[in-house]
């Protein structure tokens, strides 16, 4: 198959889209993981967290 004059693969066509996906999902993931971090936790979320790194830790 020729595009823009060049022989091109199925093959080819395949790993230039599975790589474009790639770079989409990824942009995407992070640009939702910095709007999702603008805010600052809830004292409910503070208070869950506290309390699971209590539960985690050994007793002395």
């Amino acid at each position: 198959m020729k595009i823009f004059g060049k022989y091109v693969f199925p093959r080819q066509i395949a790993l230039m889209a599975s790589g474009v996906l790639f770079l989409a999902s990824t942009t995407y993931d992070v640009h939702r993981s910095i709007k999702n971090n603008e805010t600052p936790p809830t004292p409910q979320q503070i208070q869950a967290l506290q309390h699971f790194i209590d539960s985690k830790r050994p007793s002395p």
